[in-house]
Protein backbone atom coordinates (compact mmCIF):
# COMPACT_ATOMS: atom_id res chain seq x y z
CA UNK A 1 0.00 0.00 0.00
CA UNK A 2 1.31 3.68 -0.62
CA UNK A 3 1.96 5.95 1.94
CA UNK A 4 2.65 9.50 1.71
CA UNK A 5 3.28 12.20 4.37
CA UNK A 6 1.23 15.52 4.10
CA UNK A 7 0.91 18.70 6.49
CA UNK A 8 -3.11 18.55 6.44
CA UNK A 9 -5.67 16.19 5.74
CA UNK A 10 -9.05 17.37 4.55
CA UNK A 11 -11.91 15.52 4.22
CA UNK A 12 -14.98 17.19 2.19
CA UNK A 13 -14.66 19.39 -0.57
CA UNK A 14 -17.74 22.05 0.24
CA UNK A 15 -17.09 25.38 1.28
CA UNK A 16 -15.24 24.60 4.30
CA UNK A 17 -13.17 22.38 2.75
CA UNK A 18 -12.19 24.40 -0.01
CA UNK A 19 -11.94 27.50 1.79
CA UNK A 20 -9.38 25.41 4.19
CA UNK A 21 -7.45 24.29 0.85
CA UNK A 22 -7.43 27.58 -0.70
CA UNK A 23 -6.18 29.25 1.95
CA UNK A 24 -3.11 27.08 3.85
CA UNK A 25 -2.40 26.48 0.24
CA UNK A 26 -2.02 30.39 -0.15
CA UNK A 27 0.13 29.95 3.25
CA UNK A 28 2.74 27.77 1.45
CA UNK A 29 1.32 24.76 3.31
CA UNK A 30 1.03 21.62 1.35
CA UNK A 31 -2.23 19.95 1.59
CA UNK A 32 -4.47 16.89 0.26
CA UNK A 33 -8.29 17.52 0.31
CA UNK A 34 -10.22 13.91 -0.11
CA UNK A 35 -13.78 14.08 -1.07
CA UNK A 36 -16.12 11.28 -1.87
CA UNK A 37 -18.51 12.74 -4.22
CA UNK A 38 -17.34 12.89 -7.88
CA UNK A 39 -17.15 16.88 -8.24
CA UNK A 40 -18.98 19.80 -7.04
CA UNK A 41 -21.90 20.66 -6.97
CA UNK A 42 -23.98 21.23 -10.16
CA UNK A 43 -27.17 22.72 -9.06
CA UNK A 44 -28.78 25.61 -7.34
CA UNK A 45 -28.23 25.30 -3.16
CA UNK A 46 -27.33 28.59 -0.96
CA UNK A 47 -26.22 31.80 -2.41
CA UNK A 48 -23.99 34.34 -1.83
CA UNK A 49 -20.28 35.73 -0.34
CA UNK A 50 -21.32 38.06 1.98
CA UNK A 51 -19.03 40.64 3.36
CA UNK A 52 -17.12 39.30 6.49
CA UNK A 53 -16.38 36.28 4.47
CA UNK A 54 -15.41 38.46 1.64
CA UNK A 55 -12.67 40.31 3.67
CA UNK A 56 -11.42 37.03 4.02
CA UNK A 57 -11.13 35.44 1.01
CA UNK A 58 -9.96 38.39 -0.61
CA UNK A 59 -6.86 38.52 1.07
CA UNK A 60 -6.06 35.36 -1.06
CA UNK A 61 -6.85 37.49 -3.88
CA UNK A 62 -10.51 35.88 -4.69
CA UNK A 63 -12.71 38.67 -4.46
CA UNK A 64 -12.82 39.43 -8.37
CA UNK A 65 -13.31 36.12 -9.64
CA UNK A 66 -16.29 35.48 -6.67
CA UNK A 67 -17.90 38.94 -7.54
CA UNK A 68 -17.94 38.13 -11.92
CA UNK A 69 -18.98 34.62 -10.79
CA UNK A 70 -22.17 36.20 -9.08
CA UNK A 71 -23.06 38.64 -12.23
CA UNK A 72 -24.97 40.68 -10.17
CA UNK A 73 -24.92 43.35 -6.92
CA UNK A 74 -26.72 42.32 -3.66
CA UNK A 75 -29.38 45.43 -4.90
CA UNK A 76 -30.86 42.50 -7.17
CA UNK A 77 -31.59 40.32 -3.96
CA UNK A 78 -35.21 39.99 -2.91
CA UNK A 79 -36.38 37.82 0.21
CA UNK A 80 -40.40 37.37 -0.10
CA UNK A 81 -42.61 35.58 2.58
CA UNK A 82 -45.43 34.23 0.60
CA UNK A 83 -48.04 31.49 -0.26
CA UNK A 84 -46.80 30.99 -3.56
CA UNK A 85 -44.20 32.60 -5.60
CA UNK A 86 -46.99 34.46 -7.64
CA UNK A 87 -49.36 34.34 -4.84
CA UNK A 88 -50.28 36.14 -1.89
CA UNK A 89 -47.50 37.73 -0.39
CA UNK A 90 -47.63 37.76 2.98
CA UNK A 91 -44.57 40.02 3.49
CA UNK A 92 -41.32 42.06 2.13
CA UNK A 93 -37.97 41.11 4.11
CA UNK A 94 -35.46 42.47 1.08
CA UNK A 95 -35.27 44.85 0.29
CA UNK A 96 -37.55 46.66 2.97
CA UNK A 97 -39.55 49.71 1.99
CA UNK A 98 -37.58 52.47 1.18
CA UNK A 99 -34.37 51.14 2.06
CA UNK A 100 -33.05 51.87 -1.40
CA UNK A 101 -33.84 55.82 -0.91
CA UNK A 102 -32.07 55.73 2.76
CA UNK A 103 -29.13 54.12 1.40
CA UNK A 104 -29.54 50.84 3.61
CA UNK A 105 -27.28 48.76 0.52
CA UNK A 106 -24.50 51.39 0.69
CA UNK A 107 -22.04 48.66 3.53
CA UNK A 108 -19.08 50.66 2.03
CA UNK A 109 -18.32 52.16 5.49
CA UNK A 110 -18.68 49.32 7.03
CA UNK A 111 -16.12 47.05 4.61
CA UNK A 112 -13.89 47.49 1.87
CA UNK A 113 -15.25 43.88 0.06
CA UNK A 114 -17.29 43.66 -1.91
CA UNK A 115 -19.83 41.04 -1.81
CA UNK A 116 -20.49 38.05 -4.17
CA UNK A 117 -24.39 37.17 -5.14
CA UNK A 118 -23.53 34.21 -6.94
CA UNK A 119 -25.12 30.04 -5.77
CA UNK A 120 -22.91 27.73 -4.11
CA UNK A 121 -22.06 25.93 -7.26
CA UNK A 122 -20.24 28.56 -8.68
CA UNK A 123 -18.56 29.65 -5.56
CA UNK A 124 -17.13 25.68 -5.29
CA UNK A 125 -15.85 26.37 -8.56
CA UNK A 126 -13.84 29.40 -7.72
CA UNK A 127 -12.81 28.07 -4.85
CA UNK A 128 -11.45 24.92 -6.41
CA UNK A 129 -9.95 26.35 -8.86
CA UNK A 130 -8.09 29.15 -6.79
CA UNK A 131 -6.85 25.69 -4.31
CA UNK A 132 -5.33 23.76 -7.38
CA UNK A 133 -3.45 27.03 -8.93
CA UNK A 134 -2.49 27.40 -5.63
CA UNK A 135 -1.34 23.83 -5.45
CA UNK A 136 -3.47 22.19 -3.20
CA UNK A 137 -4.53 18.24 -3.94
CA UNK A 138 -8.03 18.02 -4.47
CA UNK A 139 -9.01 14.11 -5.04
CA UNK A 140 -12.49 13.76 -5.71
CA UNK A 141 -13.98 10.20 -6.07
CA UNK A 142 -11.69 9.46 -3.13
CA UNK A 143 -12.99 8.22 0.50
CA UNK A 144 -11.56 7.81 3.70
CA UNK A 145 -12.49 4.71 5.17
CA UNK A 146 -9.98 4.02 8.39
CA UNK A 147 -8.45 6.50 10.64
CA UNK A 148 -6.35 6.40 13.73
CA UNK A 149 -4.55 9.17 15.47
CA UNK A 150 -1.02 9.58 17.76
CA UNK A 151 0.16 12.21 19.41
CA UNK A 152 2.09 12.98 16.26
CA UNK A 153 -0.20 13.04 14.03
CA UNK A 154 -3.26 11.22 11.96
CA UNK A 155 -3.01 7.87 9.58
CA UNK A 156 -5.55 7.80 7.22
CA UNK A 157 -6.27 5.18 4.54
CA UNK A 158 -8.01 6.35 1.74
CA UNK A 159 -9.75 4.61 -1.33
CA UNK A 160 -10.35 5.64 -4.89
CA UNK A 161 -14.28 4.56 -5.11
CA UNK A 162 -13.22 4.64 -9.79
CA UNK A 163 -10.16 1.92 -9.20
CA UNK A 164 -10.76 0.51 -5.82
CA UNK A 165 -7.06 1.04 -4.55
CA UNK A 166 -6.11 1.90 -1.45
CA UNK A 167 -3.39 4.20 -0.13
CA UNK A 168 -2.25 5.53 3.34
CA UNK A 169 -1.88 9.08 4.34
CA UNK A 170 0.59 10.19 7.36
CA UNK A 171 -0.66 14.19 7.93
CA UNK A 172 0.20 16.41 11.32
CA UNK A 173 -3.81 17.28 11.31
CA UNK A 174 -7.20 16.94 9.86
CA UNK A 175 -9.72 18.92 8.78
CA UNK A 176 -13.15 17.68 8.68
CA UNK A 177 -15.56 19.01 6.69
CA UNK A 178 -18.03 16.57 5.41
CA UNK A 179 -21.00 17.89 6.25
CA UNK A 180 -23.54 17.73 8.85
CA UNK A 181 -23.85 13.61 8.88
CA UNK A 182 -20.59 13.61 8.83
CA UNK A 183 -18.99 10.24 9.08
CA UNK A 184 -15.84 11.85 10.85
CA UNK A 185 -17.90 13.64 13.96
CA UNK A 186 -19.42 10.09 14.09
CA UNK A 187 -15.37 7.91 13.80
CA UNK A 188 -14.47 10.49 16.60
CA UNK A 189 -17.64 10.18 18.74
CA UNK A 190 -18.00 13.40 18.93
CA UNK A 191 -22.07 14.05 19.61
CA UNK A 192 -24.19 16.64 19.21
CA UNK A 193 -26.43 19.38 20.74
CA UNK A 194 -29.36 21.40 20.02
CA UNK A 195 -33.07 20.68 18.26
CA UNK A 196 -32.06 18.28 15.96
CA UNK A 197 -34.01 17.61 13.06
CA UNK A 198 -37.00 20.21 12.02
CA UNK A 199 -37.74 18.96 9.19
CA UNK A 200 -37.44 16.57 5.98
CA UNK A 201 -37.72 18.44 2.57
CA UNK A 202 -37.26 17.45 -0.97
CA UNK A 203 -36.20 19.70 -3.22
CA UNK A 204 -36.69 19.86 -7.35
CA UNK A 205 -33.91 21.63 -9.27
CA UNK A 206 -36.05 22.53 -12.65
CA UNK A 207 -35.95 24.70 -15.96
CA UNK A 208 -38.55 26.79 -17.12
CA UNK A 209 -39.68 30.30 -17.64
CA UNK A 210 -38.49 31.81 -14.31
CA UNK A 211 -38.35 35.50 -16.11
CA UNK A 212 -42.50 35.18 -16.24
CA UNK A 213 -42.75 33.84 -12.16
CA UNK A 214 -40.24 36.77 -11.16
CA UNK A 215 -40.12 39.42 -13.31
CA UNK A 216 -37.18 41.83 -13.40
CA UNK A 217 -36.14 41.04 -10.32
CA UNK A 218 -33.02 39.33 -10.92
CA UNK A 219 -32.76 36.86 -7.88
CA UNK A 220 -35.92 36.13 -5.89
CA UNK A 221 -35.67 33.70 -2.47
CA UNK A 222 -39.20 33.04 -1.03
CA UNK A 223 -40.41 31.55 2.22
CA UNK A 224 -43.76 29.95 1.46
CA UNK A 225 -46.91 29.30 4.12
CA UNK A 226 -49.02 28.14 2.11
CA UNK A 227 -52.11 26.25 4.03
CA UNK A 228 -51.27 23.11 1.75
CA UNK A 229 -47.30 23.31 2.36
CA UNK A 230 -44.26 24.62 3.58
CA UNK A 231 -41.78 25.79 1.10
CA UNK A 232 -38.91 27.60 -0.41
CA UNK A 233 -38.32 28.79 -4.05
CA UNK A 234 -34.66 30.32 -4.70
CA UNK A 235 -33.53 30.81 -8.52
CA UNK A 236 -30.64 30.39 -9.64
CA UNK A 237 -27.48 32.35 -11.32
CA UNK A 238 -28.94 30.45 -14.80
CA UNK A 239 -32.16 33.19 -15.52
CA UNK A 240 -34.06 30.08 -16.66
CA UNK A 241 -32.79 27.35 -13.82
CA UNK A 242 -34.50 27.45 -9.91
CA UNK A 243 -34.80 25.21 -7.35
CA UNK A 244 -38.85 24.60 -5.21
CA UNK A 245 -38.46 23.23 -2.49
CA UNK A 246 -41.39 21.78 0.14
CA UNK A 247 -41.54 20.00 3.42
CA UNK A 248 -43.07 16.07 3.61
CA UNK A 249 -43.55 13.69 6.12
CA UNK A 250 -41.29 10.42 5.67
CA UNK A 251 -44.43 8.15 7.86
CA UNK A 252 -46.21 9.17 4.67
CA UNK A 253 -43.95 9.45 1.62
CA UNK A 254 -40.64 7.87 0.76
CA UNK A 255 -38.19 9.07 -1.65
CA UNK A 256 -39.07 7.03 -3.93
CA UNK A 257 -42.36 8.37 -4.13
CA UNK A 258 -40.91 11.58 -5.75
CA UNK A 259 -41.24 10.60 -9.60
CA UNK A 260 -41.23 13.11 -12.60
CA UNK A 261 -45.05 13.82 -11.96
CA UNK A 262 -44.71 14.31 -8.59
CA UNK A 263 -41.71 16.54 -8.66
CA UNK A 264 -43.59 18.62 -11.33
CA UNK A 265 -46.78 19.05 -9.40
CA UNK A 266 -44.20 20.30 -6.51
CA UNK A 267 -42.96 23.29 -8.69
CA UNK A 268 -46.44 24.01 -10.07
CA UNK A 269 -47.41 24.77 -6.16
CA UNK A 270 -44.55 26.26 -5.53
CA UNK A 271 -45.01 28.78 -8.44
CA UNK A 272 -48.43 28.98 -7.88
CA UNK A 273 -49.24 28.23 -11.63
CA UNK A 274 -51.39 25.00 -12.11
CA UNK A 275 -49.66 24.62 -16.04
CA UNK A 276 -46.64 25.75 -15.54
CA UNK A 277 -44.10 24.28 -17.54
CA UNK A 278 -41.27 22.84 -16.32
CA UNK A 279 -38.16 20.21 -17.61
CA UNK A 280 -37.05 18.28 -14.13
CA UNK A 281 -33.66 18.08 -13.73
CA UNK A 282 -32.70 16.55 -10.27
CA UNK A 283 -34.36 15.64 -7.01
CA UNK A 284 -33.23 15.90 -3.80
CA UNK A 285 -34.61 14.93 -0.37
CA UNK A 286 -32.53 16.84 2.75
CA UNK A 287 -32.76 17.35 6.25
CA UNK A 288 -33.41 20.86 8.07
CA UNK A 289 -31.54 20.87 11.27
CA UNK A 290 -30.42 22.85 14.19
CA UNK A 291 -27.40 21.51 16.14
CA UNK A 292 -23.76 22.21 17.11
CA UNK A 293 -21.31 19.76 17.64
CA UNK A 294 -20.42 18.94 21.62
CA UNK A 295 -16.74 19.55 20.81
CA UNK A 296 -15.08 21.27 17.55
CA UNK A 297 -11.76 19.38 18.18
CA UNK A 298 -10.37 15.91 19.13
CA UNK A 299 -6.90 15.47 19.35
CA UNK A 300 -5.29 16.69 16.11
CA UNK A 301 -8.70 16.26 14.15
CA UNK A 302 -10.71 19.59 13.88
CA UNK A 303 -14.72 19.79 12.55
CA UNK A 304 -15.72 22.79 10.26
CA UNK A 305 -18.77 23.97 8.38
CA UNK A 306 -21.82 21.72 8.67
CA UNK A 307 -19.64 18.82 10.15
CA UNK A 308 -19.26 21.06 13.20
CA UNK A 309 -22.99 23.08 13.09
CA UNK A 310 -26.01 22.40 11.14
CA UNK A 311 -28.59 25.41 10.94
CA UNK A 312 -31.69 25.71 8.74
CA UNK A 313 -30.91 27.95 5.52
CA UNK A 314 -33.05 30.83 7.24
CA UNK A 315 -30.64 33.77 6.68
CA UNK A 316 -27.62 32.61 4.79
CA UNK A 317 -25.28 31.82 7.29
CA UNK A 318 -24.28 28.42 7.01
CA UNK A 319 -22.25 28.77 3.91
CA UNK A 320 -20.76 31.85 5.39
CA UNK A 321 -20.21 29.90 8.91
CA UNK A 322 -18.53 27.28 7.16
CA UNK A 323 -15.63 29.73 4.97
CA UNK A 324 -15.07 31.29 8.68
CA UNK A 325 -14.46 28.55 10.42
CA UNK A 326 -11.94 27.67 8.13
CA UNK A 327 -10.20 30.67 7.59
CA UNK A 328 -9.93 30.59 11.23
CA UNK A 329 -8.69 27.21 11.45
CA UNK A 330 -6.26 27.85 8.62
CA UNK A 331 -4.17 30.93 9.58
CA UNK A 332 -3.90 28.49 13.13
CA UNK A 333 -2.20 25.62 11.53
CA UNK A 334 -0.39 27.48 9.71
CA UNK A 335 1.67 29.34 12.51
CA UNK A 336 1.82 26.22 13.88
CA UNK A 337 3.08 24.36 11.62
CA UNK A 338 5.91 27.08 10.05
CA UNK A 339 6.96 26.47 13.87
CA UNK A 340 5.51 30.77 14.25
CA UNK A 341 3.12 29.54 17.86
CA UNK A 342 2.82 27.00 19.72
CA UNK A 343 0.18 24.19 19.75
CA UNK A 344 -1.91 26.10 22.23
CA UNK A 345 -2.91 28.18 19.29
CA UNK A 346 -5.05 25.30 17.92
CA UNK A 347 -7.05 25.28 20.96
CA UNK A 348 -8.08 28.47 21.02
CA UNK A 349 -10.06 27.16 17.50
CA UNK A 350 -13.04 25.77 19.44
CA UNK A 351 -12.90 28.31 21.99
CA UNK A 352 -13.45 30.84 19.30
CA UNK A 353 -15.95 29.37 17.10
CA UNK A 354 -18.31 27.35 19.08
CA UNK A 355 -19.61 30.22 20.64
CA UNK A 356 -20.20 31.78 17.14
CA UNK A 357 -21.68 28.36 16.06
CA UNK A 358 -24.31 28.49 18.81
CA UNK A 359 -25.20 31.91 18.86
CA UNK A 360 -25.53 31.69 14.72
CA UNK A 361 -27.88 28.72 14.80
CA UNK A 362 -29.91 30.34 17.05
CA UNK A 363 -30.42 33.36 15.21
CA UNK A 364 -31.28 31.45 12.03
CA UNK A 365 -33.41 28.46 13.80
CA UNK A 366 -35.30 32.24 15.47
CA UNK A 367 -35.40 32.96 11.44
CA UNK A 368 -37.25 29.76 10.27
CA UNK A 369 -39.66 30.31 12.89
CA UNK A 370 -40.21 33.49 11.86
CA UNK A 371 -40.21 32.68 8.31
CA UNK A 372 -41.84 29.60 7.91
CA UNK A 373 -43.11 28.22 10.54
CA UNK A 374 -45.25 30.56 13.18
CA UNK A 375 -47.20 27.48 13.79
CA UNK A 376 -44.51 25.45 15.44
CA UNK A 377 -44.68 26.56 19.09
CA UNK A 378 -42.40 23.82 20.16
CA UNK A 379 -39.35 25.21 18.40
CA UNK A 380 -40.00 29.01 19.26
CA UNK A 381 -40.26 27.80 22.47
CA UNK A 382 -37.00 25.86 22.22
CA UNK A 383 -35.46 29.04 20.93
CA UNK A 384 -36.24 31.12 24.20
CA UNK A 385 -35.36 28.12 26.34
CA UNK A 386 -31.67 27.62 24.73
CA UNK A 387 -30.24 30.57 24.35
CA UNK A 388 -30.69 31.98 27.66
CA UNK A 389 -30.80 35.49 26.41
CA UNK A 390 -32.10 37.76 23.39
CA UNK A 391 -30.03 36.79 20.22
CA UNK A 392 -28.70 39.88 18.71
CA UNK A 393 -29.62 40.90 15.48
CA UNK A 394 -28.92 39.29 11.96
CA UNK A 395 -26.15 41.65 11.20
CA UNK A 396 -24.54 42.03 14.86
CA UNK A 397 -24.51 38.03 14.42
CA UNK A 398 -23.48 37.97 10.85
CA UNK A 399 -20.32 41.17 11.16
CA UNK A 400 -19.89 41.32 14.90
CA UNK A 401 -19.69 38.06 16.32
CA UNK A 402 -16.88 38.55 19.50
CA UNK A 403 -13.57 36.13 20.04
CA UNK A 404 -12.56 35.64 24.13
CA UNK A 405 -9.57 32.92 24.09
CA UNK A 406 -6.12 32.86 24.74
CA UNK A 407 -5.16 34.42 21.86
CA UNK A 408 -7.61 37.56 22.71
CA UNK A 409 -6.20 39.63 25.56
CA UNK A 410 -9.73 40.94 26.35
CA UNK A 411 -10.06 44.08 28.66
CA UNK A 412 -11.49 44.67 31.82
CA UNK A 413 -14.19 45.14 32.34
CA UNK A 414 -15.81 42.75 30.00
CA UNK A 415 -19.83 43.20 29.44
CA UNK A 416 -19.94 39.27 28.60
CA UNK A 417 -22.27 40.63 25.47
CA UNK A 418 -21.29 37.73 22.49
CA UNK A 419 -21.37 40.25 19.68
CA UNK A 420 -21.47 44.18 18.90
CA UNK A 421 -23.11 46.35 16.11
CA UNK A 422 -21.17 46.12 12.86
CA UNK A 423 -22.08 49.76 12.66
CA UNK A 424 -20.19 51.05 15.70
CA UNK A 425 -17.31 49.31 16.19
CA UNK A 426 -15.63 49.15 19.47
CA UNK A 427 -12.15 47.98 18.73
CA UNK A 428 -11.74 45.70 21.48
CA UNK A 429 -9.81 43.04 21.83
CA UNK A 430 -11.95 40.11 20.40
CA UNK A 431 -13.91 42.32 18.17
CA UNK A 432 -13.06 42.90 14.36
CA UNK A 433 -11.28 45.80 13.67
CA UNK A 434 -12.87 49.14 12.14
CA UNK A 435 -13.37 49.45 8.28
CA UNK A 436 -10.41 52.81 8.35
CA UNK A 437 -9.40 54.08 4.97
CA UNK A 438 -5.68 54.76 4.64
CA UNK A 439 -3.40 55.74 2.26
CA UNK A 440 -0.54 53.01 1.12
CA UNK A 441 2.51 53.69 -1.25
CA UNK A 442 -0.40 56.21 -2.91
CA UNK A 443 -3.15 53.44 -2.90
CA UNK A 444 -6.19 53.78 -1.51
CA UNK A 445 -6.74 50.53 1.26
CA UNK A 446 -8.31 49.68 4.56
CA UNK A 447 -7.60 48.85 7.72
CA UNK A 448 -8.87 45.66 7.11
CA UNK A 449 -6.57 45.30 4.23
CA UNK A 450 -3.66 45.04 6.19
CA UNK A 451 -4.09 41.68 7.42
CA UNK A 452 -2.53 39.02 5.85
CA UNK A 453 0.09 35.89 6.56
CA UNK A 454 1.39 37.87 9.28
CA UNK A 455 0.26 39.46 12.53
CA UNK A 456 0.03 43.49 11.77
CA UNK A 457 1.00 45.70 14.49
CA UNK A 458 -0.68 49.22 13.78
CA UNK A 459 1.01 52.10 15.32
CA UNK A 460 -0.82 55.27 15.59
CA UNK A 461 1.51 58.21 14.38
CA UNK A 462 3.14 59.39 17.83
CA UNK A 463 3.77 56.21 18.60
CA UNK A 464 7.26 55.39 17.25
CA UNK A 465 8.54 53.75 20.02
CA UNK A 466 5.85 50.96 19.66
CA UNK A 467 7.15 51.05 16.34
CA UNK A 468 10.88 50.52 16.98
CA UNK A 469 9.35 47.60 19.44
CA UNK A 470 7.69 45.99 16.79
CA UNK A 471 10.75 46.05 14.44
CA UNK A 472 13.21 44.82 17.15
CA UNK A 473 10.64 41.94 18.10
CA UNK A 474 10.15 40.84 14.57
CA UNK A 475 14.19 40.92 13.64
CA UNK A 476 15.50 38.73 13.50
CA UNK A 477 12.63 36.67 12.13
CA UNK A 478 11.29 35.97 15.80
CA UNK A 479 7.54 36.73 15.44
CA UNK A 480 5.48 36.40 12.44
CA UNK A 481 4.94 40.72 12.66
CA UNK A 482 4.77 43.48 10.37
CA UNK A 483 4.64 47.17 11.87
CA UNK A 484 3.06 50.10 10.34
CA UNK A 485 2.89 53.46 12.02
CA UNK A 486 0.42 55.88 10.59
CA UNK A 487 1.97 59.22 9.53
CA UNK A 488 4.97 56.87 8.30
CA UNK A 489 4.04 54.14 6.54
CA UNK A 490 0.14 54.80 6.12
CA UNK A 491 -1.86 58.01 5.81
CA UNK A 492 -5.17 58.35 7.72
CA UNK A 493 -7.30 59.82 4.81
CA UNK A 494 -10.13 60.42 7.60
CA UNK A 495 -8.39 61.21 10.19
CA UNK A 496 -10.42 59.02 12.41
CA UNK A 497 -7.39 56.97 13.78
CA UNK A 498 -8.43 57.43 17.68
CA UNK A 499 -12.01 57.89 17.25
CA UNK A 500 -12.10 53.83 15.33
CA UNK A 501 -9.75 52.38 17.56
CA UNK A 502 -10.20 53.60 20.66
CA UNK A 503 -6.44 54.85 21.75
CA UNK A 504 -4.57 57.32 21.59
CA UNK A 505 -1.95 59.35 19.52
CA UNK A 506 0.58 57.59 20.76
CA UNK A 507 -1.51 54.20 21.09
CA UNK A 508 -0.93 51.04 19.39
CA UNK A 509 -3.49 47.96 17.89
CA UNK A 510 -2.17 44.13 17.00
CA UNK A 511 -3.87 42.97 14.28
CA UNK A 512 -4.70 38.87 13.78
CA UNK A 513 -4.09 37.10 10.13
CA UNK A 514 -8.23 37.37 10.34
CA UNK A 515 -8.39 41.17 11.28
CA UNK A 516 -9.60 40.54 14.87
CA UNK A 517 -7.64 43.21 17.09
CA UNK A 518 -5.65 40.62 19.72
CA UNK A 519 -4.56 43.70 21.88
CA UNK A 520 -4.54 47.36 21.75
CA UNK A 521 -2.42 50.22 23.96
CA UNK A 522 -3.74 53.35 24.78
CA UNK A 523 -0.88 55.16 24.69
CA UNK A 524 3.07 54.74 25.76
CA UNK A 525 4.09 52.26 28.19
CA UNK A 526 8.08 52.38 29.97
CA UNK A 527 10.08 49.10 28.00
CA UNK A 528 7.68 48.50 24.60
CA UNK A 529 9.74 45.75 23.90
CA UNK A 530 9.57 43.98 26.70
CA UNK A 531 5.70 44.51 26.58
CA UNK A 532 5.12 43.90 22.92
CA UNK A 533 7.44 40.45 23.70
CA UNK A 534 5.07 39.50 26.47
CA UNK A 535 1.70 40.52 24.16
CA UNK A 536 3.33 38.67 21.54
CA UNK A 537 3.78 35.55 23.55
CA UNK A 538 0.65 35.30 25.32
CA UNK A 539 -1.26 35.65 21.71
CA UNK A 540 1.42 32.96 19.63
CA UNK A 541 1.05 30.68 22.71
CA UNK A 542 4.90 31.01 23.04
CA UNK A 543 6.73 31.53 25.64
CA UNK A 544 8.85 34.95 26.11
CA UNK A 545 12.19 33.75 26.04
CA UNK A 546 11.16 32.10 22.42
CA UNK A 547 10.58 35.71 20.98
CA UNK A 548 13.61 37.25 22.35
CA UNK A 549 16.26 34.20 20.56
CA UNK A 550 16.11 33.74 16.41
CA UNK A 551 13.95 31.30 14.94
CA UNK A 552 13.13 29.95 11.26
CA UNK A 553 10.49 31.63 9.99
CA UNK A 554 9.00 31.15 6.58
CA UNK A 555 7.56 35.12 6.42
CA UNK A 556 8.17 37.59 3.76
CA UNK A 557 9.84 40.92 4.11
CA UNK A 558 9.03 43.53 7.03
CA UNK A 559 7.91 47.04 6.57
CA UNK A 560 10.29 50.09 7.85
CA UNK A 561 7.91 51.88 10.44
CA UNK A 562 9.94 54.27 12.06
Amino acid sequence: MKTRDIPVLIVGSGLAGLTSAVTLAWRAIPVLLVERHAGTLKHPRARSVNLRSMELLRVAGLESDLVAAGGHSFEDFTIHIAESVTGRELQTLLPRAGARARGEFDLSALSPAVPSMAGQERIELVLRRHAEALGAELRYSTELVALEQDARGVSARIRDLTTGEESLVRAQYLIAADGHRSRMRERLGIGTHGYGTLSHNVAVVFEGDIESLIGERRFALYYLQNPRFTGVFVNGDDPHTAAAGIEYDPSRESTGDFDHERALQIVRDVVGVPDFEARILEVQTFEFASQVADQLARGRVFLAGDAAHTMPPTGGLGGQTAIQDAYDLAWKLAFVLRGDAGPALLDTYAAERQPVAEMTVARQLANYVERMRPDRAEVARHVLESSGSPIPDYMSVAFGYRYRSAAILTEAPDDGAPAESPFVPSARPGTRAPHLPLLHRGARISSLDLMGRELVLLCGPGASAWARAGMAVASPAAAPLITYRLGADLIDVERRWQSAFGVGDSGAVLLRPDGFVAWRSQGEVSSPTDVLTEILARVLCRTPESLRRPVAWGGGAHEAAA
